[in-house]
């Protein structure tokens, strides 16, 4: 699960990113209370690629990245911008040698109890072991 530090570090490096959520990135579940807007990512499932002569040398995660916000436009500015920050990067950060990522879906939500607005994107992470 050493993608999950890739993924916090490729969202925390990005000014855009960090200039409307500051540190508000959490793994599985945001903070009790934490404040508007915030990013949490999710491990969904990780698939290995079998080996007849080992471990897999290759994983397929599947992350579902959920952005929530107190206004609609602020939800979907960060969403694309974490989409444009992840989907098709390769390349190695925090010592985790990622091989792809790629986009697959979005879908949008609110509450108009708390009057939020969510999004939860669904990503497809290939990491080299």
């Amino acid at each position: 699960m050493t993608e999950g530090k890739a993924i916090y570090n490729l969202l925390r490096t990005d000014s855009d990113i960090t200039n409307l959520v500051s540190s508000r990135i959490y793994p599985q579940i945001a903070s009790q209370g934490a404040d508007f807007p915030f990013i949490v990512y999710l491990l969904v499932d990780v698939d290995p690629s079998d080996t007849k002569s080992g471990v897999s040398t290759l994983d397929q995660s599947r992350y579902d990245i959920v952005v929530a916000s107190k206004t609609y436009s602020e939800v979907s500015t960060i969403t694309e911008l974490v989409r444009n920050r992840l989907d098709r990067y390769s390349g190695t950060i925090e010592s985790v040698v990622i091989d792809s990522i790629q986009f697959q879906s979005v879908d949008a939500d609110n509450d108009p109890a708390t009057e939020t607005y969510v999004t939860s994107s669904e990503y497809i992470i290939r990491i080299k072991r």
